[in-house]
């Protein structure tokens, strides 16, 4: 008898919680008619490829049927829109709304593109290989062509490049498609047309159209991010390490958000640019940036780095959502769940959706050993770790600018005169900075050629400090005369140049270096690291091979016995 009553108070709770949400409220015909659909009602059912990380814009899924049969449908009440009633395909379930947003601002930072491409996998809901076998040891599968991986990829093989990704969201509606949805008349037609035995190029037609899976359920709302690319050793030399960088532009994109840790980074951040002597914001210093907004209405403006300066065009946007959302989170089912287990179909559009997502497996090799330091980061087992030092930063960036190597070599003399009556007795000092170099003395020769070379190790070219030579008489210890001096800035490269004395000429040459990732004159310029010309083509990133492309890369390197060909999924894997 309890029983019986607590089943009846469950039924009667589920009536009144159904009734709550609306699930029961059905329009007749003409109200059907004239209520417009939930704002982004077509959003779900539609193809998605997961390499591209873009939605096909070709559907699967019927989402313009409202009819349940009898001419009636499911009506909503939107409060984002005045209560009004607005109807549902009758593929859609679960339709709600949710909480208002906050807009939070989340940041991360990833040393090198192959992070990110990993990390961008986290961007596919929990599910997506369900039915599908898609295993590539030590590989990055899926989203490999995404926008951002590849904006990513490709700066990678153009320097040495670290990356921030910051990110802001909003989530308005909600909902997921019915277990029997009514599927899309063209994509049953375009599966009709496959053929009975399996054709790679008919099926992969399928997928360049349709794409690899279908969107189940759907959160609606906006985001907009932005991937910053970071010339790691041009921060290092302006002082910066890629963490401050991401904590400075943390602080721009908060905009007007206003926290213990915001202020602590801002005042950060303040002592940093007058370190450097500019007003600029990081976000302008820092500009290679690929940012996308999604939802809404968007008139141009950068909301993620200047909504502070743009608060009303903020406001404006996060109001639009309302009625343009866009797909802000997803569940997904490969393609061929969509088809019977009996369909002949099925088996075929399985195979060739694994098959297009493991040749599009980033798979991680080196493309090239370290010039300095050594290959030995737990983290990423391509970079090139140094020990650090007043020159060097364990990423192997210089320190500072103007950093180079000083050699010193090829002194000489031509019609020296020191004593009367003997020929001179020649040595020199050479003096850079605190450091002071002496040849040996070639006794009684007026055209004497020193044999040293002089190295001055690690240098900072300044403009206080110049190359000194001072060539003497060394008639004893105590007594040399000095027969001429000279003075020289120094530049980059190899330079020879002549002192004229009153009596005599000083020959010398030197070579000044740059130290890595500098060039110009006095070294004080960003130099840029690209990859191998030669390996660029065959790389996606810059350390990062696409399963389809290892045979090519295979034939690039001779047949190279460094390297051993694996069976599965031309898997390369390095000796």
């Amino acid at each position: 008898m309890i029983m019986g009553k607590f089943q009846i108070y469950l039924i009667f709770l589920a009536l009144l919680l159904m009734t709550i949400s609306g699930e029961d409220d059905l329009g007749a015909s003409k109200e059907c008619k004239d209520a417009p659909f939930v704002p982004g009602y077509n959003l779900a059912g539609e193809g998605f490829d997961v390499v591209t990380m873009e939605r096909k814009g070709s559907y699967v899924i019927n989402t313009e049927i409202w009819d349940l049969g009898n001419g009636t449908c499911k009506l909503r009440k939107n409060k984002y829109m005045n209560g009004i009633k607005q109807k549902l395909p009758a593929a859609v379930v679960d339709w709600g709304t949710l909480p208002k947003c906050s807009m939070k601002v989340s940041s991360q930072i990833f040393e090198s593109a192959e992070a990110l491409v990993n990390d961008s996998l986290s961007a596919l809901p929990d599910g997506w290989k369900v039915g599908l076998d898609v295993k590539a040891v030590g590989a990055a599968i899926g989203s490999t062509h995404s926008r951002e991986a590849k904006f990513a990829m490709t700066k990678s093989k153009e320097d040495k490049y670290s990356f921030t990704k910051h990110e802001a969201g909003c989530n308005i509606y909600r909902y997921r498609i019915s277990e029997k949805p009514p599927l899309h008349e063209e994509f049953l037609e375009a599966i009709k047309s496959l053929p009975a035995s399996y054709d790679p190029d008919a099926y992969r037609n399928l997928i360049s159209t349709y794409g690899t899976h279908y969107t189940t359920s759907v959160k609606l709302g906006g985001q907009m991010k932005a991937i910053t690319a970071i010339k790691t050793c041009q921060a290092a030399v302006s002082g910066l390490t890629d963490t401050a960088v991401k904590d400075c532009l943390d602080v721009e994109a908060s905009g007007s958000q206003s926290t213990a840790t915001v202020n602590e980074k801002t005042q950060f951040c303040r002592e940093q640019k007058k370190k450097m002597h500019t007003n600029e914001k990081f976000s302008s210093m820092f500009s290679e940036r690929q940012t996308e907004i999604i939802g809404g209405n968007i008139n141009g403006e950068d909301l993620l780095f200047s909504g502070s300066s743009h608060p009303d065009s903020l406001k404006k946007w996060l109001e639009s959502l309302k009625s343009l959302p866009d797909i802000v989170h997803y569940s997904l089912k490969p393609l061929h769940f969509l088809l019977s287990n009996k369909h002949p179909a099925r088996k075929g559009l399985k195979k060739a959706v694994e098959e297009y997502i493991i040749q599009n497996a980033l798979m991680e090799i080196c493309s090239e050993p370290c010039k300095i330091g050594r290959k030995c980061s737990a983290r990423d087992r391509c970079a090139c770790v140094c020990e650090s030092s007043q020159f060097i930063k364990s990423n192997c960036c210089p320190a500072e600018k103007g950093l180079a190597t000083l050699k010193v070599y090829n002194l000489r003399a031509k019609g020296l005169y020191g004593d009367v009556g003997s020929q001179t007795d020649g040595t020199v000092t050479v003096t850079y900075d605190k450091q002071i170099k002496r040849t040996e003395t070639i006794d009684n020769n007026d055209n004497p050629r020193w044999p040293e070379t002089f190295e001055f190790g690690p240098i900072k070219i300044r403009k206080s400090s110049n190359l000194t030579f001072e060539v003497y008489d060394a008639d004893s210890y105590w007594n040399s005369d000095l027969l001429g001096k000279c003075s020289f800035y120094l530049r980059s490269g190899v330079v020879d140049d002549a002192c004229v004395f009153t009596y005599g000429t000083f020959y010398f040459t030197y070579e000044v270096k740059c130290a890595p990732s500098l060039q110009g004159p006095q070294c004080n310029e960003h130099k840029p690291s690209p990859m191998a010309a030669h390996l660029a083509d065959i790389f996606s990133s810059r350390n990062g091979v696409l399963v389809k492309d290892l045979p090519r890369l295979k034939l690039a390197l001779n047949y190279s016995d460094k390297f051993n060909f694996k069976s599965t999924y031309g898997k390369l894997m390095m000796l």
